[in-house]
């Protein structure tokens, strides 16, 4: 239980930094928008309200998948990540409507394709990755291998030399 809860408390501070990164991100926002500043320069800080949100549902799945929490019964935290989740996209509404009345025609749309294509890239960096992680572990094995193999022939090697009393 132990090793749970240190998975846990690891889990939530992350979860706590994206909540407290996209609640900032999004206060920015709203200030700016309501002082009457041009969305244009917003884009960052939607972005990063955006991609914290992205995080915070990358960290729940994570959680879900992780066999350790399985085996325990991790639903430590259920309650309160359902309810930043629905907080934020509560905030992504709001964003939405913001942008849409007060930025250029299209921007949000222009946004939202933007981000799949993002989502796209950043998916095919991380098969990219995976891959050439994949490539390297099969040449530390082949050299393992081929190191254990020689070790071999030489021991070999080694003991006939001295069965036959040559050495």
């Amino acid at each position: 239980m132990c090793v749970q809860r240190g998975l846990c408390r690891g889990f939530v501070v992350a979860v706590l930094e994206t909540i407290m990164a996209a609640n900032a991100a999004y206060g920015v926002i709203k200030q700016c928008l309501s002082n009457g500043r041009e969305v244009k320069g917003l884009v960052g800080h939607v972005g990063k309200f955006l991609n914290a949100e992205a995080d915070l549902k990358d960290a729940v799945e994570r959680k879900k998948k992780n066999p350790l929490s399985a085996i325990t019964g991790g639903s430590e935290g259920d309650w309160e990540e359902f309810q930043a989740l629905e907080d934020l996209k509560e905030k992504r509404r709001e964003l939405e409507s913001w942008c849409r009345l007060y930025g250029p025609p299209g921007t949000w749309d222009r946004w939202i394709s933007w981000q799949a294509e993002a989502r796209k890239a950043r998916r095919a960096a991380e098969k990219q990755k995976e891959k050439e992680r994949e490539e390297m572990m099969e040449a530390i094995a082949w050299s393992l291998s081929g190191l254990a193999g020689l070790g071999g022939i030489g021991a070999l090697i080694y003991f006939l030399g001295r069965y036959m009393e040559k050495w």
